[in-house]
């Protein structure tokens, strides 16, 4: 068996001291990745466009199915609906296209959760929506495309 000295008083503090450092620098670590793990980072064109009609995004949980569908389901609509098979010309003609669809197609037909025709629902809606800015946001466009397009 090994005797070991007893250690001094200010040899054992600043040992204690030295640990709950160790230990307050620990939590502080775990709080602020806790808290990185929470905030959401937004895309700056994103955020710009939001302000300029007087709103804020929001962000929902992930994986979290009640939302998510809710969130994309209506842009899963556009792009089976409306961008398939087509092709435009400009973004005026992808405008005209658009709006020609809108009117003629989406908006008169009968919503398949609400059991609404989605043009009286607008309308009902109409009343309870703020006014759109005078000045319209500046549209920027850029065309995307994959490496194998030709």
């Amino acid at each position: 068996m090994r005797f070991v000295p007893v250690k001094s008083e200010e040899t054992q503090g600043a040992a204690s001291v030295f640990r709950v450092r160790e230990l307050l620098i620990r939590q502080r670590t775990q709080t602020i990745n806790a808290l990185r793990g929470h905030l959401v980072t937004y895309n700056a064109s994103l955020v710009a466009l939001l302000n300029h009609y007087g709103t804020i995004p929001r962000a929902y949980r992930p994986y979290r199915a009640k939302t998510k569908g809710k969130i994309e389901r209506p842009f899963r609509y556009i792009r089976q609906d409306f961008f398939l098979a087509r092709s435009f010309r400009n973004l005026d003609d992808l405008d005209a296209q658009f709006d020609a669809w809108r009117t003629e197609v989406a908006n008169p037909r009968l919503h398949a959760t609400s059991r609404r025709i989605v043009d009286e629902a607008f309308a009902d809606e109409k009343p309870a929506l703020k006014r759109l800015p005078a000045i319209p946001y500046p549209r920027r466009f850029h065309a995307m495309m994959g490496t194998d397009s030709t």
